[in-house]
């Protein structure tokens, strides 16, 4: 069995793609035997523990992204020390930005492989720090190269990831390793009747299909894709 050290920007109590992967990974990997810890940001400039969990201080960046944070200069000594006195056999960085320079930190003085995960297809996220699309999407492509020089191998969730990183000539391995999803919760029926008292209450017939949108209002969500599609039908 395995000492595995997860590093994000992104934990609990934020609720987006990151920290469902991050959570579900956690359970998979300790259902199997294997002892995992997570650092991450804590949601003030204060460093603390809690069980398997290591938050570094940091601040807020809202205005770049929303709820964004960024850790500050200097992470409590003694957290990092614990996590070096550990010994994980690896660390699976989830996230590009501050924790990633720890993950470095710790790799290094360990000289431990990193293997990360390209969650996001940053070229759809230009609109929030370039004002040219072209210029931004250059620049993701020349950081994401940079990123695979300092890893050992990169994880893409889909085969749509892989064929982005393959374009953008990343130079460490990359496998296609799909993000888990707790199915048992999409078993779950209600059966109450509330299904039915919705529809009659907004005029929605038996046979309309009915679409569900979940998520932020944000232009990398591509909302208006889901509302051609449901003129469509």
């Amino acid at each position: 069995m395995m000492k595995i050290l997860i590093t994000t920007d992104w934990y609990k109590p934020v609720i987006n793609g990151v920290v469902t992967s991050v959570l579900n990974l956690t359970e998979q990997l300790e259902s199997r035997g294997h002892e995992v810890k997570v650092l991450t940001l804590s949601r003030n400039c204060h460093s603390y523990k809690e069980g398997n969990v290591i938050y570094a201080g940091s601040v807020g960046m809202g205005k770049i992204y929303p709820q964004a944070r960024v850790k500050i200069p200097v992470v409590a000594r003694e957290y990092m020390e614990e996590l070096l006195a550990w010994k994980p056999d690896l660390i699976h960085s989830q996230c590009e930005f501050s924790t990633f320079f720890l993950a470095k930190r710790i790799a290094g003085e360990l000289d431990i492989p990193i293997i990360h995960t390209y969650h996001t297809v940053y070229e759809d996220y230009t609109h929030y720090f370039s004002p040219q699309k072209a210029w931004g999407r250059s620049l993701v492509q020349m950081m994401t190269r940079k990123l695979s020089d300092q890893v050992d191998a990169m994880i893409a969730p889909s085969g749509k990831i892989e064929r982005i990183l393959e374009g953008y000539r990343v130079s460490c391995p990359v496998s296609v390793v799909p993000s888990g999803i707790d199915t048992e919760k999409y078993r779950r029926r209600i059966d109450d009747g509330s299904r039915e008292a919705l529809r009659e209450r907004y005029g929605i017939k038996e046979e309309e299909i009915v679409f569900v949108y979940v998520g932020r209002m944000a232009k990398e969500k591509n909302i208006e894709e889901l509302l051609w599609y449901q003129k469509s039908v």
